[in-house]
């Protein structure tokens, strides 16, 4: 049977750390506009966070402006790792695919993109794969085979009267005669 605590004896609160002249407070406001998007919707109506927290999200905030996320870009991403929200940007995927459903293993539910990728179920290169296989992304063509936008070259304009016609070209199959096969 367990030992019931003695009623008669008091029982300590559990320790909590006081807001005291030790805890630093920034203002919302001083942080960039990146590190203030990285931070939640809601702050208890406060406009100041504690130092610590403005520290992790302005450093977090730098690792996103080094992969060329900025605040209206982040959101959408703002789950995913810097490196891997930034290598489907590259490719041009579009954050609604995050949503989709894939099946990660072998008899297991599916789970959204975004959270097979971020629990490591399947690598983001074998989910841009994936995204191409199904027809959800298609992989843009590479620079060099993209052709400028340039209008038609004007054709030789020839006097109808000198231009051959040409016939319309029909292919068919060969008929085989059935006169000889008797």
């Amino acid at each position: 049977m367990p030992v019931q605590p003695d009623p008669d004896t008091r029982r300590e609160q559990p320790t909590r750390r006081p807001a005291g002249p030790r805890t630093k407070w920034v203002p919302v406001e001083e942080l960039s506009p990146l590190a203030r998007a990285l931070l939640s919707d809601d702050l208890g109506g406060r406009d100041v966070v504690p130092a610590h927290v403005a520290s992790r999200v302005t450093a977090q905030a730098d690792e996103w402006s080094a992969h060329g996320f900025d605040a209206e870009t982040l959101r959408p991403w703002q789950d995913m790792d810097p490196a891997t929200a930034a290598y489907l940007v590259e490719r041009g995927v579009e954050p609604r695919v995050l949503d989709l459903p894939v099946a990660a293993f072998a008899n297991t539910r599916p789970v959204p993109l975004r959270l097979a990728i971020t629990t490591g179920r399947i690598t983001v290169e074998r989910a841009y794969e994936l995204l191409v296989l199904t027809g959800e992304h298609h992989e843009p063509a590479p620079p060099a085979l993209r052709s400028p936008v340039t209008p038609e070259p004007p054709r030789a304009t020839e006097s109808p009267k000198s231009a051959a016609k040409v016939a319309p070209v029909l292919f068919s199959h060969a008929t085989i005669p059935t006169d000889d096969l008797s």
